[in-house]
């Protein structure tokens, strides 16, 4: 929708948009998902509150992500976005928490986690370990809040003890200074840098990796985690990583500021391909229900009680 946008610094943006109400009226609905918690969903909220309209609140993050974006603005329009919807959805558990914590019952929370953000072909999924070519992957923005500065100092360690001999970084906020930061660490050579990639140019990498780091500082879900996993991808990553409770088990969640614990991580599972083998099956595992078909039925059915809860009768499909 048109409006004005302030840039915040990396991928956030303040949005002041501009006939959110006047769109809504012209495309008639009987129910509405609000996704997130911008003045153009609040205002959708009040559009719908006053025609008896059931509304549910969908929410990638958790308190740990909203941490780093608080302020009392924030908090209020949060907490009376809340306290007026019917339906609850969230990415993770983390999330369903972070509902429980604003005094929703757990019964009213749906839990619907992220697809891929692509279609992976089958076969470069099951491609052999021994036949992939990057031993180490970054893939996300390579920014201090992504953990990049852990993924450098784990990467160096990893080099320079001959354990990591190929590495790609896809997603470069800046490719000039990445490189620069791979020359001062002595493994620019060993390196393949890429920008920013549409969803469909990443399988073709991904499936080319064995180990991909996610060091993060503040992450609302972590869908580069479940990118990873379904391209065949061992994922580590850091318990600021929404989705990492649910997907990783403990030896795959690393404390982020802790570089030796990330080295010794990728040192066993390059070492010992059986222990790859039974990581990767268990992540596999554990993102069964991160696909297309789950995610719509799960939103579907929060459409659905909302509108129960709403009405007392209603009821759709």
């Amino acid at each position: 929708m048109p409006g004005v946008q302030i840039p915040l610094g990396e991928n956030r943006t303040f949005a002041l948009p501009f006939g959110v109400t006047r769109t809504l009226s012209a495309q008639p609905t009987d129910a509405l998902v609000l996704v997130g918690f911008g003045i153009a969903q609040w205002q959708a909220q009040n559009w719908a509150l006053k025609r008896g309209i059931p509304t549910v609140l969908q929410f990638d993050g958790w308190s740990g992500s909203d941490a780093a974006y608080a302020n009392p603005v924030r908090r209020r329009l949060r907490r009376m976005m809340v306290s007026r919807a019917d339906g609850f959805i969230a990415a993770s558990t983390l999330g369903a928490a972070w509902f429980e914590s604003h005094g929703i019952a757990r019964e009213n929370i749906s839990i619907a986690p992220i697809p891929p953000s692509f279609t992976t072909p089958e076969a470069c999924v099951n491609r052999m370990m021994a036949n992939r070519q990057y031993d180490l992957l970054w893939c996300g923005r390579t920014t201090r809040s992504k953990g990049f500065d852990v993924f450098i100092k784990t990467a160096e360690a990893l080099s320079k003890a001959g354990i990591a001999k190929r590495i790609t970084i896809v997603g470069s906020t800046d490719i000039a200074e990445t490189i620069a930061t791979l020359r001062a660490s002595g493994i620019n050579d060993q390196a393949d840098v890429f920008g920013q990639l549409p969803p469909d140019q990443l399988p073709a990498i991904l499936t080319n990796s064995k180990i991909a780091l996610f060091p993060s500082r503040n992450d609302a879900y972590g869908v580069g985690v479940i990118d990873a996993i379904a391209c065949g991808v061992v994922a580590l990553a850091s318990p600021m990583t929404g989705c990492a409770l649910d997907i990783l088990s403990t030896p795959e969640i690393l404390p982020i500021d802790v570089p030796d614990r990330w080295f010794k991580a990728c040192e066993q599972l390059l070492g010992n391909p059986a222990l790859f083998e039974t990581t990767l099956q268990q992540q596999a595992k554990a993102i069964i229900s991160n696909n297309p078909v789950h995610h719509g039925e799960t939103i579907w059915n929060a459409i659905n009680q909302a509108a129960h809860r709403k009405s007392g009768t209603r009821k759709w499909g």
